[in-house]
């Protein structure tokens, strides 16, 4: 077992605060191989958060002066925590700190051990060790999105059942958005209780990470076991409904005590606690509807296309991304037209604009426009949607589009400007993996981190190809989910055809944005498009769009059988 150290400040410390912002030089053990020796350096300088997520770690050539190693030895290094996932290397541009670790589903609610012990019929007592209000110090004030030096509280709470420690929690606490915190009874009430009871807000959710080490002696004494036995961490970032960060806190777990829990996949969402499931016809029910859905969006874009036989449509990008719009308008967002408020709905910015005659026939299932609008065409002075779409708020449309890269600012933009206005409202931003060769996209992602703007997805088409051939060979991105990794977002790839996991990736939330990378298929659907870069750009002649409605119909019965 590697030991892991955490940069979880438990005594505030303003010369450390002060110092958090620089990448300091980890020691090297005494021990071992030279290489491994460094791997265990730069491994602690991440577990400790000395080097945090997305910063850039010090060059080979850097490493090689301060600790007297050859670049074989570096690079070995480097290497092994590359396929640790804790680090990722950027052709070009370095190495960088991800967040490592495997990623946890999303669940439905917050973790609260209280509520957990409770549930589980535990009778405990809670022993406040520390409760005291200090100026933040710079990690502390990151982790809650405070000005460093505003006043937190820091608590250190040991929870017990029959004489024997259960658990060790040490938290900060944002007395910003929960003025009064610091007088509540915490041997009686459950610090959610009290910061939903102080901030007049509900918790809406948080993010987990779970690390496995030796216990050091402090914490040992507090769960009287012996020091350096093998325990559980959690580490937990806590929300209000908002999106303000309320809590950061770390659950020293005594030894044998684990989080358990049952998850159910049928209809994407995740359950703790023993929830029942939902009845499996229902899941059935559900992938047939989202199915239907997206084979709907596939014949409503040969049909535009058909209109317009000697004018070519992006129609493989078109058909790769019609379960990432039928999922989205008809299941996860809130679109205005389903009973939400039309200010709290949720907003999608497709920015491979190109391939619109997708997102029009999902608009169409979802109420946002009209069979009219539809029938009017997409050009003329009838017309009021278009080939590549101009800006129509009141049907939908946030943004106009067309060239291409700039659909990700304008909803790192939107996404600031809800967050501002105190809505709860989601945006989500489909770009293409050859859209990503664009600059601006990364300007985009950098800026998106750097806000935490966690009511931001994006969703990535990942179809391989783009106008000119496979994306790999005109423009090679590498594993685009790593280089969002390395710019702070949360990454999840999924099928890009299976609805049921684009749903469960699409409704999960965290404290950060988000990217879906979605591996489809250009063409998908029609077999005479599929992986063929003509149909990029191209015209649906009367022949060709009698054999789409023949398959696209085929399926459909395939669909129903199922």
């Amino acid at each position: 077992m590697r030991e892991q150290r955490f940069g979880f400040p438990t005594l505030p410390d303003p010369l450390a605060a002060d110092a958090s912002c620089i990448l300091t030089q980890p020691a090297l053990a005494s021990e071992g191989p030279l290489h491994v020796q460094l791997a265990s350096a730069l491994r602690q300088a991440i577990a400790t958060k000395e080097w945090r997520q997305g910063d850039a770690i010090p060059s080979e050539s850097e490493l090689m002066a301060r600790y007297g190693l050859s670049r074989g030895t570096v690079r070995r290094a480097i290497r092994t925590l590359v396929e640790e996932g804790l680090l990722v290397s950027r052709k070009g541009s370095g190495t960088f700190v991800t967040e490592g670790g495997l990623a946890r589903p999303s669940v439905l609610r917050p973790l609260s051990f209280a509520t957990l012990l409770h549930e589980r019929g535990v009778a405990y007592v809670t022993d406040v060790l520390a409760k005291e209000v200090v100026e933040a110090p710079r990690s502390v004030a990151g982790e809650l999105g405070i000005a460093p030096s505003a006043p937190a509280l820091f608590m250190r709470r040991v929870r017990s059942s029959a004489g024997s420690p259960l658990l060790c929690q040490e938290s900060w606490s944002n007395l910003c958005a929960c003025p009064g915190l610091e007088a509540s009874d915490f041997s009686r009430e459950s610090l959610f209780d009290a910061v939903e009871r102080c901030s007049g807000r509900k918790i809406l959710r948080s993010s987990v990470r779970y690390l496995s080490c030796p216990v050091d002696e402090e914490h040992a004494g507090y769960l009287g076991c012996d020091d350096g036995e093998p325990i559980l961490v959690l580490e937990q970032n806590i929300q209000l409904e908002d999106g303000t960060p309320i809590e950061w806190s770390l659950t020293w777990l005594g030894p044998g005590q684990s989080v358990a829990g049952i998850s159910f996949q049928d209809d994407g969402a995740v359950l703790l606690g023993g929830m029942p499931p939902a009845d499996a016809s229902d899941g059935r029910a559900l992938r047939r509807r989202l199915e239907l859905g997206a084979l709907d969006v596939r014949r409503g874009v040969a049909r535009i296309a058909h209109r317009y036989p000697d004018t070519p449509f992006h129609i493989g990008g078109a058909l790769s991304m019609a379960e990432l719009v039928a999922v989205l308008l008809g299941d996860v967002m809130r679109t205005g037209r389903d009973g939400t408020p039309w200010e709290r709905r949720d907003r999608l910015v497709v920015s491979k604009a190109h391939c619109s005659v997708a997102l029009y026939p999902a608009m169409l299932a979802a109420g946002l426009i009209s069979q009219d609008d539809l029938d009017r065409g997409l050009f003329g002075p009838d017309a009021v949607l278009f080939k590549h779409p101009h800006r129509d708020p009141s049907r939908g449309i946030e943004t106009s589009g067309g060239s291409l890269g700039m659909g990700l600012g304008y909803a790192a933009g939107l996404a600031l400007a809800i967050r501002r206005r105190g809505l709860d409202s989601r945006v989500f931003c489909v770009v293409g993996d050859g859209e990503c060769d664009e600059g601006s996209i990364w300007e985009s992602a950098g800026f998106a981190a750097f806000r935490r703007l966690d009511n931001l997805t994006v969703v990535v088409d990942a179809n391989g190809m783009q106008l000119d051939g496979s994306t790999s060979d005109i423009l090679d991105n590498g594993p685009i989910q790593r280089k969002f990794a390395s710019f702070g977002f949360e990454v999840c790839e999924v099928d890009g055809h299976d609805v049921m996991a684009l749903r469960a990736a699409l409704r999960a939330r965290s404290t950060r944005p988000r990217v879906v990378v979605a591996r489809t298929v250009k063409g998908k659907g029609l077999s005479f498009a599929e992986m063929r870069v003509e149909w990029h750009d191209c015209a649906l002649d009367d022949e060709l769009y009698v054999r789409a409605m023949e398959e696209l119909d085929a399926r459909e019965r395939e669909i129903c059988d199922e």
